[in-house]
Parts: C-alpha cells; sequence; structure tokens
C-alpha cells in the first residue's frame, strides 16, 4: 500500500533522459480519507524529461491519500528509464525504476505492488525483461511480441528492433545471440542487421552478424566490434517471406543498458520486417 500522509508528500515520475518523440502518459487513481470523509480522484499528466512531475499531489492536512493504481505507457518511439519516487519535503525516496521499451508499461495496484507489462499486455518476468536471474549463469529468452518494419524514406537508415532488447548491467561480461526472422518488400531489396547498447560504451565487443543475401548464400560480417556495424547493407535477400538473421557474440558494457537488435532497409520505402517470434538468448557470464 502507498500512502501520502503529510502535506509535503508527493509522488513522483522522472525519466533518466530526454525523450525521442513523446512524453511518457502517467495516470493514477487515489482516495482521500478524514475521520469522517471519503473522496476519490486521479491524476493524468506527461512526464517531462529529466523534471520531475507529480503523478500523485499532496493530500490536504489531516487528510490520508491512499494511491490505489499507477501507471506509466511509453508513448515514446525510443526504450526509457523511468524512475517513481516519494519526495517527502525534499526527501527522496525511490520506490520502483525500470527500464521500458516503446509500447511497454509500468503499472502499480494495491497488494499486487510495482510490474511491467510487455507490448502485449502480458507480465514481464526475469526471463523476458532481460534482466538476469540472481545466479547469473541462466541463459535467459526473450521473445518479439510484435512485427517491427524498417519502411525509412532514407535507405540504409537503422532503427531499433524495438522489444527485442534486454538490460545489461555495467562491467559484466555477457554472451548473445539475435535469431530474428524477417521479410523483404522484394527479392532486390537488402538489409543489415546489428546491435547497440542506449546508454555507455564497449569496454569489449564482438559479434558475427550474418543474414540472407541470395537462396545460396548470405552476407556474413565476422569481427564486428562496434555498434551498428556493418555500415552498408547487403544489396537483395533471399526471399521475400523467410529470412533469416543471426546476431552472435560477446559484450561488456560500461554502464547499465539496454541491449538491441537493429536493421536498416537497403531501398528507400521499402520494407524490411522483423517478425514476432524472433528471438534474443542471453547470458551473464561474470558475476
Amino acid at each position: 500500500m502507498l500512502i501520502l500522509s503529510e502535506t509535503t508528500d508527493n509522488l513522483q515520475v522522472v525519466l533518466g533522459s530526454t525523450v525521442a518523440t513523446n512524453q511518457l502518459q502517467c495516470m493514477s487513481s487515489w482516495r482521500d480519507r478524514t475521520s469522517t470523509t471519503f473522496v476519490a480522484g486521479r491524476t493524468i499528466i506527461n512526464t517531462n524529461n529529466t523534471t520531475d512531475v507529480n503523478v500523485v499531489g499532496a493530500p490536504s492536512a489531516s487528510t490520508q491519500r491512499v494511491i490505489d493504481y499507477l501507471s506509466v505507457f511509453n508513448n515514446d518511439t525510443a526504450t526509457s528509464t523511468v524512475t517513481i519516487k516519494l519526495d517527502a519535503n525534499g526527501t527522496e525516496v525511490i520506490l520502483f525504476r525500470a527500464t521500458i521499451a516503446s509500447g511497454e508499461k509500468i503499472e502499480y495496484q494495491e497488494g499486487q505492488g510495482f510490474q511491467v507489462l510487455a507490448t502485449n499486455g502480458s507480465l514481464k518476468t526475469s526471463l523476458n525483461q532481460g534482466a538476469p536471474p540472481p545466479n547469473g549463469n541462466s541463459l535467459n529468452t526473450v521473445i518479439l511480441a510484435s512485427d517491427v518494419t524498417n519502411n525509412n524514406a532514407v535507405a540504409n537508415t537503422i532503427q531499433d528492433v524495438t522489444g527485442l532488447s534486454a538490460s545489461f548491467l555495467a562491467n559484466k561480461m555477457y554472451y548473445f545471440r539475435f535469431v530474428i526472422w524477417y521479410q523483404a518488400a522484394a527479392t532486390t531489396t537488402g538489409s543489415r542487421w546489428s546491435v547497440r547498447a542506449d546508454a555507455g560504451l564497449a569496454t569489449f565487443i564482438s559479434y558475427v552478424s550474418e543474414y540472407s543475401l541470395t537462396t545460396t548464400s548470405a552476407t556474413r560480417n565476422i569481427a564486428n566490434q562496434a555498434f551498428d556495424s556493418p555500415a552498408a547493407s547487403n544489396a537483395t535477400s533471399a526471399t521475400t517471406q523467410s529470412n533469416l538473421s543471426i546476431i552472435e557474440g560477446y559484450f561488456t558494457p560500461t554502464a547499465d543498458c539496454n541491449f538491441i537488435a537493429r536493421f536498416a532497409s537497403e531501398v528507400a520505402n521499402s520494407a524490411i520486417t522483423a517478425k514476432a517470434g524472433s528471438v534474443l538468448y542471453f547470458q551473464q557470464l561474470t558475476p
């Protein structure tokens, strides 16, 4: 249960960085209780980048404000780190923090606590949210819940495979393997496939990316050591319906980050679509 009991108590939401396009949508419902009254209310507000916003404001004197529900929906086009905290007259207490992809949501419900919902509305667990289990040695799985299309008006513009990502910790070594099946608008439309982190740099990164070229050959980049490599797309796709990309390697980040697959279309306005059911496997190798 979350209760604001002082006229200087505020429940706040703040982002870790500036949004790419849209502020995140926040909504809360609550009830004020005194010795004689019961009044329900709600707050609807957007985030303001790295400036705190009161998603539940302070109650009046001699009033307890009981918070029943809170949601923060990522309406932006990029992943965002969200912090929910109590500001008790200037003393800040962090209650919950999570990195959520576009279309994901943080929810709080009385009696249930905080949780993160995936883009398909299902509850994210330690397997599909990308958080390593306590022993750090298990192989974890993230499954892409819905199709992601790149048909940018500028050829070879790389973008995230939104939803096919995991949270990695600073200075920990990880093994990763993306297995992505994709479609092309035409066999004359090529692509490129890579990875990036949304924060920090790489103490170490080395990976192979391999993806369809023709029905009997593939483009294979065997020594990528930077984000968004290679720089150019290949020229064709094996089929329009059933192409495969595999990105596999090792990565040690310099900061806590969201690690995500990336892709581009070789031809302007010609779609390359990463299909739902594509998979990321990853394992934390160092404690």
